[in-house]
């Protein structure tokens, strides 16, 4: 059986201990046929989303003393939803198929706390944090997967997608290893699409701008999107601009005050002034398009599932990467939270980590997970493995396989300090596309300040 811990409160986190599994359903309802079971995720008391047990285990799990069983303890912080109802259902798939190993999980925020735990000499054996992670490989807090990856066929270069295996890679040190993927792309309401005499989503900025203007037209708002760099930096890139001045990943320095960072504001900004464009948060775009008063909403593969939950089939959801700019390429930037290996364990519990990790990214467990999230596979043998009709039925998913496939899809910087450039972008953006200060005054301001970042200074 499955124990249950639910403590809450301001300095105590969600526990969901996940030792059991019943029967995958799809998101039709349907119970899904295969190897993986469904671990029930029903609504405690407090609103609480808590992991329920069903019955059934192998009989080698129930005769395996405490003594032969290595527990991993996982820090992760899907709290609910259909991607923490993914994990909870993986979790108790691999504890019942793996005997000698219990994954417990525990749901909380671990990017913030993990380093925190580990100085104090008490961090779990596993954790997913973001890409923020170089303040872990400063401290020298992570072990690093490469022994382990060395004779895996699973999680090498040849089989996970290079925007994957890029990301957590420190000089060809892979500290973490991307446990779900987020890219940008867009969603819409196909009908009204239709209605507007729109008939192939736009594959290039310019053609965003016409639709909206045709969308508009029949009293919708057209657009809703994000106020992040995450939804910024993919425009801004496709017009030739680089997260660092001189490319993606490497650099020392920013460079938004450019042609590219112009075109990109100055193009936002005539959306956002003709009524074309408005900003909100995930869960208000989603019940805004859910409600037909908004045709089109930017967001990441992440909240593609959310969004046809939030449909419940009222119409067909349709979806695109973001568009190509001046290069004539569609960039995208890759995040996401990934696997770590604090340090401080057993060289046996580290193996079993390891154990679940590689599991983890074997092809029927990609399909599973993309299948129930959104997510794309990270691998391209679990991309081969995706049924066809799923794709066909779901080009939400298509959409965002094919922008973490792609080779102007890129991770963003690790540097902790880039966190901070990134919080300047967001709000040097929002004023200047809202009108409150000028195109060229934003992006002079920005510059100066994510420079200052990048060399030291703090704001957060």
């Amino acid at each position: 059986m499955m124990s249950m811990q639910g403590v809450t409160g301001p300095d105590r986190p969600l526990e969901v201990h996940s030792h059991c599994t019943g029967r995958a359903r799809r998101a039709d309802g349907t119970l899904r046929q295969g190897r993986l079971r469904w671990t029930a995720v029903l609504v405690a008391a407090g609103g609480m989303a808590l992991a329920a047990c069903g019955s059934s285990a192998p009989s080698a799990s129930k005769s395996a003393s405490s003594a032969q069983v290595t527990t991993v303890s996982l820090w992760e912080s899907h709290n609910g939803g259909p991607v923490g109802d993914a994990v909870s259902a993986l979790v108790a798939e691999f504890n019942a198929s793996h005997p000698s190993i219990r994954v417990d999980v525990t749901v909380t925020k671990a990017s913030k706390k993990l380093l925190a735990a580990t100085a104090a000499g008490d961090p779990p054996v596993l954790a997913e944090i973001s890409h923020y992670d170089g303040q872990y490989v400063k401290a020298h807090a992570l072990v690093s997967w490469n022994t382990f990856m060395a004779n895996s066929s699973v999680v090498d270069k040849a089989n996970v997608l290079p925007a994957v295996w890029k990301n957590g890679e420190v000089h060809g040190q892979h500290f973490r290893l991307q446990a779900d993927t987020k890219v940008s792309i867009v969603d819409y309401n196909q009908t009204l699409f239709a209605k507007a005499g729109i008939t192939t989503p736009p594959a290039t900025w310019t053609a965003l701008a016409a639709d909206a203007a045709k969308l508009k037209a029949i009293g919708v708002i057209p657009i809703g999107w994000k106020d992040s760099s995450a939804h910024i930096l993919p425009a801004f890139m496709s017009n030739g601009g680089t997260m660092l001045k001189g490319g993606n990943t490497t650099g020392t320095a920013v460079d938004f005050n450019t042609p590219a960072g112009i075109s990109t504001f100055s193009y936002f900004h005539t959306l956002y002034a003709d009524g074309d464009l408005v900003f909100g948060h995930g869960t208000s775009l989603r019940e805004d398009l859910a409600a037909g008063k908004m045709a089109m909403i930017d967001g990441t593969s992440a909240g593609y599932q959310k969004t046809l939950d939030a449909v419940g089939g009222k119409f067909p959801v349709g979806a695109f990467v973001e568009p190509a700019g001046s290069t004539g390429s569609a960039y995208n930037v890759a995040q996401g939270l990934g696997f770590v290996l604090p340090k401080g364990h057993t060289h046996t519990q580290d193996q079993a980590a390891w154990t679940f990790v590689q599991w983890w990214f074997e092809p029927s467990q990609q399909v599973y997970w993309a299948e129930h999230t959104g997510f794309p596979p990270e691998t391209k043998a679990g991309v081969a493995a995706m049924p066809s009709s799923f794709l066909a039925s779901h080009p939400g998913e298509s959409a965002t396989i094919t922008a973490t496939e792609s080779p102007d899809t890129y991770p963003r910087p690790i540097s902790d300090r880039y966190k901070e450039v990134q919080s300047s972008l967001d709000a040097t953006f929002l004023e200047v596309v809202e009108g409150k200060q000028g195109v060229a005054t934003g992006l002079h301001t920005l510059d100066q300040q994510g420079n200052s970042y990048m060399s030291g200074a703090s704001a957060l």
